[in-house]
């Protein structure tokens, strides 16, 4: 589901911050323009707005138990300058110690869960998708590929929740929120030059499995090649190419337009069906929130 040009989404009539959906590059030819890209997303991030996301995922701690660790803040609105003194150097990896709950602090009409249910964007075509498309719940995350907790949420959670995958009860989009720099951008560049030959996932768990327990990674133009012949890439000239490619470069800008508008400024962040998650939170903790939204979705 996509918002028309000038709505706003249901509930926030006088919005302060833009939320723009906006769609991975569709199918078919890598040729089409920037331009046509740009102008369509200018046009929904200027007219479509509200804090739905934002105060949902900044709601009361006590609201929100086991929502906070595991996770990097931005230093940048942007989102496109390194990380400083500002930010969290080495936030907690221990799991929560209370019971997993799903955020209720917030209460939203049907038309606000509509919204969010809108910005999955179950493109068959998607190679940053794992999953049916009619999947009665989405996880979309938000992450960067230099982050710690990140690499922690693909290499130990994501594993166990592939059996949703499989049976065609979950579906994961995964959206480039760079917030550590050139760098990160670069890695988002090569996992998406593996995917236009079909191996986004794999280039996405090598870089995983190869990350560090803390810190951000150094990822030189150099080594991702290393992790591109790693894992088969079929041609490697074009994908030291297509790391200069300026469309999969528009891709990440889309996704940073997208998550700076929802205010999304940690990673990694993650929208199930309508439910905010923040943190490498565990396996537990996602599966009761999908269960819950499974049974609104089919009940």
């Amino acid at each position: 589901m996509s918002t028309p040009s000038g709505q706003v989404p249901p509930g926030d009539q006088d919005p302060a911050a833009p939320i723009a959906p906006s769609p991975y590059p569709p199918s078919g030819p890598r040729k089409q323009t920037a331009s046509i890209m740009w102008a369509i997303a200018t046009i929904v991030v200027a007219l479509v707005g509200g804090f739905l996301i934002y105060t949902a995922m900044t709601q009361d701690d006590t609201e929100t138990a086991g929502q906070e660790s595991g996770q990097e803040v931005t230093p940048e609105p942007t989102g496109t300058a390194p990380a400083t003194e500002d930010a969290p150097t080495e936030p907690s990896t221990e799991a929560p110690t209370a019971e997993p709950e799903q955020p209720t602090a917030r209460e939203m009409s049907q038309e606000q869960k509509d919204f969010l249910l809108g910005l999955a964007r179950r493109d068959a075509d998607d190679p940053m998708a794992m999953g049916e498309v009619d999947a009665p719940v989405v996880v979309i995350e938000y992450a960067d590929y230099r982050c710690p907790f990140c690499a922690e949420w693909g290499r130990e959670v994501q594993p166990e929740l592939r059996d949703l995958v499989e049976d065609g009860t979950l579906r994961i989009e995964f959206r480039d929120r760079v917030i550590f720099g050139a760098e990160s951008e670069l890695v988002a560049m090569a996992a998406r030059a593996a995917g236009e030959q079909g191996l986004y996932w794999q280039f996405h768990d090598a870089v995983y499995a190869a990350a560090p327990d803390s810190g951000h990674p150094d990822l030189p133009r150099e080594m991702l090649i290393g992790f591109a012949e790693e894992i088969g890439v079929p041609d490697l000239a074009q994908f030291e190419e297509d790391l200069d490619s300026a469309e999969l470069r528009e891709g990440i800008a889309a996704d940073q337009a997208e998550a700076t508008s929802l205010g999304i400024n940690s990673t990694p962040t993650f929208l199930v069906n309508s439910t905010p998650v923040q943190g490498a939170q565990p396996a537990e903790v996602f599966r009761q929130i999908i269960a819950l939204e499974l049974e609104a979705a089919t009940g």
